[in-house]
């Protein structure tokens, strides 16, 4: 992304073979981290984007519960594609 911008020199071809432009779509990103570390992915080919993650640490309980707590469930990344695609 850097080369791309012009900050520095190096090959590009992986993030056009890994997101080719012509399949460009909403992307969602979905980490058990903070939601901005994978935002960057969206400036691959200038798409809309969700990024979900934890942004409030210390919750503790079942992988459910602590997902849905912190909108990581199923539930959440389906509402979050839907949002996107309207």
């Amino acid at each position: 992304m850097r080369a791309r911008q012009g900050h520095e020199r190096a090959e590009s071809w992986v993030l056009d073979q890994v997101f080719p432009a012509e399949r460009a779509t909403p992307l969602v990103t979905v980490l058990h981290g903070h939601p901005h570390t994978l935002a960057f992915l969206a400036a691959i080919n200038r798409v809309p984007f969700s990024s979900l993650g934890v942004t409030r640490f210390g919750r503790s309980g079942g992988l459910e519960d602590v997902y849905r707590h912190h909108g990581l469930d199923a539930d959440s990344v389906i509402r979050a594609a839907l949002d996107l695609t309207g």
